[in-house]
């Protein structure tokens, strides 16, 4: 009965909604609101074109030394950390400094990395990849000029003999490296790997024997991680370094590490061990250690090079540790038991640095499509009139645009803390950028047709190339998981009573009420135009790009919605509901690259960059294009498995399964 007098009020309230989204629309809109979000006209656009730049007028963009000094103190001085700007997202949070694009070097950073950039390319342009194809190896010639170039040594410290690079010139100088993947491959290995994980956590004394000798090239470092049997899995690993019987500071290393790269080449591999004993707390996560050991020590056997289906040349090896001896002192970095947390902390600079290689290759991309569509001429017209092709150079432009975005801010959040939390980020910086470049490398190959598929052909080179890179580190789709459970686990600390209430609507229908209530209420401000919630991201950004800001604000909204939607409907089960999980990545991610776009854009425009109109149009579409698919994926989450599919499509699998291969019968078969 309590139930049935509320009946007509809810309906009253949930009719009230409808017409008040009704008459919004049907309003003269605020002219203050529309001139907030108003796009530039083509007139303030002529204007702008026609304002002098300031290298135009001789004007230098000096810096203050006190600003230098500032900066500098606060980078990796100061313990201190960033607000994990994609983990709050999920419960609807928004740190809004994120749209203040990094811009954190100093004039003479900016000098190095232009001269810097333009030995690179001469360097890179002297390299014969078709040689390294046919050879499967690189030549010692190479080696020697990148030793001259100190490329080994881009993050090393000026005092151990480096160039003492930030993230984001180093990111830079590997994007300029990415013409050449499979150099570039083997230096990420050395540098984000051996190298980064010295400076962080090694001591003086290992800092000091190691480092001068990795700057030079004369010790090239990598690391052995990935098992046969525990890829993703890095809990599940087999290769153990239990304590000497006869020496407590002595640990035996056995094991087998597979596809190490460059470990045909490498003098010191960053061994990652299961520990036996538990050193820091009950943790289930303080059982791994690394350590450091030597190509010369006894024990270490390597395998002849692993041919692959692209990267040749990249020295891939299986490494076989039998009872190896190390020393904890001289050998081990960082503390025992801590591991886990040392390569989690690495993977952040791996992927932000290989997002980077891929937007060093989508440009050369974009640069040979361009020469093609200019060039060549089909049915008496140049591919470059033809709308099809003019589609897929703006979804190469657009998808190169966006990872450069998010991987030059996920780089700027690096060398702005000295503590840096970035999982999330560089997670997703890796995914989209991987995914993409494929994408932009099939769209490249469609404009070349058939000539592109020609054995040395540098489009058919790339497309090999470049594919073992959504596996680096960890599989995109194993990543994506990753993200979402991170995030969904950070949202359910907080709401853990609600969706347990929520659950349970026999013991608690005023908690199911009014959540039914609220979902009405959301769904209609979702809808009224212009739409609005509470953080006021147009405050942030150039008055120009008010209206993606909103698109902005609606994909938070929405995700913080799906998010909820998911826990309610999945509870503890949600790390085995993996479809819903891939949505609820696939909406972060685009509210990631949004927000990358869009500080970007907005400094772009703010400060008169060349080209900065074609940023904002970018920006513009491309929010638009992402909001209709984060609509889509909410869509999804809101209904039942049986109308998205994913019950069928778990069904179908299985029975696939149960058969061992295809199910389906010949249609040329007969039953009568």
């Amino acid at each position: 009965m309590q139930t049935l007098r509320f009946l007509p009020w809810i309906r009253r309230s949930y009719v009230n909604l409808h017409v008040n989204r009704f008459v919004s629309n049907i309003t003269k809109p605020n002219k203050e609101i529309i001139e907030q979000v108003r796009p530039t006209s083509e007139e303030s656009i002529i204007t702008r074109k026609d304002r002098p730049r300031l290298e135009e007028e001789g004007l230098e963009y000096e810096y203050k030394d006190e600003l230098d000094a500032l900066r500098r103190k606060e980078r990796l001085t100061v313990d201190s950390t960033n607000t994990q700007y994609m983990t709050i997202v999920f419960n609807g949070e928004f740190d809004r400094d994120i749209l203040t694009y990094p811009e954190l070097l100093t004039k003479g950073e900016s000098t190095q990395m232009n001269t810097l950039c333009e030995r690179l390319k001469k360097f890179t342009d002297s390299i014969d990849r078709n040689k390294i194809e046919r050879d499967n190896h690189i030549d010692k010639d190479i080696y020697k000029e990148m030793c001259k170039l100190k490329l080994h040594g881009l993050i090393i410290p000026e005092e151990f003999n480096g160039l003492s690079l930030n993230s984001q010139l180093s990111v830079r100088m590997f994007e300029e490296l990415a013409v050449s993947p499979t150099i570039t491959t083997q230096l990420l290995a050395h540098t984000e790997y051996g190298v980064r994980s010295l400076l962080v956590y090694g001591t003086d004394e290992q800092q000091r024997y190691y480092l001068p000798e990795m700057a030079t090239g004369n010790m090239i470092a990598t690391a052995c991680i990935t098992e046969a049997h525990s890829g993703s899995d890095i809990r599940n690993i087999e290769t153990t370094a239990t304590v000497s019987n006869t020496d407590p500071n002595t640990y035996i290393i056995n094991g087998k590490k597979m596809w190490v790269t460059n470990g045909l080449n490498a003098n010191v591999f960053l061994v990652y061990c299961k520990t036996k004993e538990r050193h820091t707390s009950d943790d289930y996560d303080d059982r791994f250690s690394f350590f450091l050991v030597h190509r010369d020590m006894p024990g270490v056997n390597i395998s002849p090079p692993i041919s692959t289906l692209g990267l040749r040349g990249l020295g891939l090896t299986h490494i076989e540790f039998k009872d190896v001896k190390v020393n904890v002192a001289h050998h081990s970095i960082g503390q025992l038991g801590e591991g886990l947390n040392i390569l989690r902390n690495l993977h952040g600079y791996v992927r932000t640095t290989l997002s980077g290689m891929c937007v060093g290759v989508g440009k050369r991309l974009i640069q040979l499509a361009s020469e093609r569509a200019i060039q060549r001429e089909s049915f008496s017209r140049r591919l470059m009139d033809q709308g099809l092709i003019q589609k897929r150079l703006f979804h190469m432009e657009i998808d190169t645009y966006t990872m450069e975005s998010m991987t030059y801010l996920t780089s700027g959040i690096l060398d702005s803390f000295s503590m840096p939390v970035i999982s999330i980020e560089s997670a997703l910086t890796k995914i989209f950028a991987t995914d993409r470049l494929y994408r932009l490398a099939n769209d490249c190959l469609e404009i070349f047709g058939v000539e592109g598929i020609e054995i040395g052909h540098p489009v058919e080179q790339y497309l090999r190339d470049i594919r073992p890179w959504s596996m680096f580190d960890v599989p995109n789709d194993v990543l994506r998981l990753l993200t979402a459970w991170e995030g969904v686990m950070s949202v359910s600390t907080v709401i853990h009573d609600f969706v347990r209430k929520i659950r349970n609507p026999i013991h608690f229908p005023g908690t199911k009420l009014r959540h039914l209530l609220t979902s009405w209420t959301t769904q209609a401000q979702a809808m009224r135009a212009p739409f609005t919630f509470k953080h006021d991201l147009w405050e942030k950004v150039h008055p120009s790009l008010g209206i993606p800001a909103k698109d902005l604000e609606y994909a938070i909204f929405v995700l913080r919605n799906v998010t909820k939607e998911t826990l309610t409907k999945s509870g503890r089960d949600i790390i085995d509901n993996q479809l819903y999980l891939r949505r609820l990545s696939e909406i972060v991610m685009e509210i990631f690259a949004m927000t990358a776009m869009l500080g970007r854009s907005s400094r772009a425009y703010s400060i008169g960059l060349k080209n900065c109109e074609h940023e904002t149009e970018m920006t513009f579409l491309y929010c638009k294009h992402a909001r209709l698919r984060i609509d889509r994926f909410a869509k999804e989450v809101h209904e039942h498995g049986y109308r998205t599919g994913d019950e069928h499509l778990q069904h179908l699998a299985k029975r696939m399964l149960i058969a061992k291969g295809y199910p389906i019968t010949t249609p040329l078969e007969r039953t009568y």
